[in-house]
């Protein structure tokens, strides 16, 4: 039995119509935002068993049958992300969020594509530079600080050439947090990093983003058209199939396996130059823009996988 944990936003069609296809194993899909419809999780612990329920469309599955499972971004109903008072919300998402890391625990690991833990440390941005670094991709100079006297030399280090990110995703759906080009406006406030860290890098002048999703031993790439010039999702046009250099390709390969993943989404770029460089690896990314804009096979991929596994 194949478990995909996900929601109803992040349609998953294409890998569970594909699996259906090819093979007889039953697939159970429990999209986490149907909690208040009655659908969950329910732990069994006593002295004499331990067991894990699941509750989908009025079914109760138990989950020592499962041997595959998926976990893509499950979240709550808008009904609970947008609980007053904010505070109650935050708890209730914890109590949630709780449940789903309980049952990434509770079942072997070798099972999960990705392992939620092995997910969680992929996220951390200083650690993924240091191993794509490792494995043999260029990085821009980066420094993550709340310090605003080495952020200034930074600064200066990148001659004004510099970007400022966000170190994680923002808690809040509605809230993105895009790159932003620094300006000498903004570096007049710097000192309001103390308040909160920052990734600081020097600006890569772009001549192509790509956008590569790694699933197993496949490798997809896709050239992404931007009307902004240091964050494509701020402004995307268009997202095309392209192809790397095989070294290239290896070495996306290379860092997803180095993870401890099955599954990640890289953004990179190419400089005036010709030079490639990594920016970071999302291990949950979102696929499904490049799967029909560019017309690459991935949730396919992604269903072959899972069967294989």
């Amino acid at each position: 039995m194949i478990l995909i944990i996900s929601n109803s936003v992040d349609l998953v069609e294409p890998v569970t119509n594909t699996i259906r296809e090819i093979s007889s194993e039953e697939v159970v899909i429990f999209r986490s935002d149907k909690c208040l419809a009655g659908e969950g999780l329910s732990f069994v612990c006593t002295d004499e068993i331990s067991e894990v329920f699941l509750d989908v469309e009025q079914l109760s599955f138990d989950l020592s049958a499962i041997n595959k499972a998926w976990f893509y971004k499950p979240m709550l109903p808008k009904a609970l992300r947008e609980y007053e008072p904010h505070q109650d919300a935050i708890f209730i998402y914890r109590q949630f969020l709780a449940t789903w890391r309980s049952l990434t625990s509770f079942l072997r690991q070798d099972i999960w594509l990705n392992d939620y833990y092995r997910s969680l440390e992929a996220e951390n941005k200083p650690y993924q530079l240091k191993i794509a670094r490792n494995v043999g991709f260029k990085i821009p100079d980066t420094l993550i600080t709340t310090n605003p006297d080495r952020a200034t030399k930074f600064w200066q280090r990148c001659e004004k050439q510099m970007v400022i990110k966000a170190l994680a995703f923002s808690p809040f759906p509605k809230k993105v947090v895009f790159t932003n080009q620094m300006t000498d406006q903004l570096m007049a406030e710097i000192s309001r990093i103390k308040s909160s860290p920052v990734i600081l890098q020097k600006l890569i002048p772009g001549k192509q983003e790509y956008r590569i999703t790694v699933v197993g031993n496949e490798v997809y790439t896709a050239a992404i058209q931007s009307n902004s010039p240091v964050d494509w999702r701020r402004g995307l046009v268009s997202a095309t199939p392209a192809e790397l250099p095989l070294d290239l390709q290896n070495r996306c390969v290379e860092i997803v396996k180095t993870l401890g993943l099955r599954f990640g989404c890289i953004d990179m770029i190419q400089d005036e130059n010709g030079d490639y460089y990594f920016l970071e690896i999302n291990p949950n990314g979102q696929w499904r823009f490049v799967e029909e804009q560019a017309g690459l096979p991935i949730g396919e991929s992604i269903a072959r996988l899972l069967v294989s596994m």
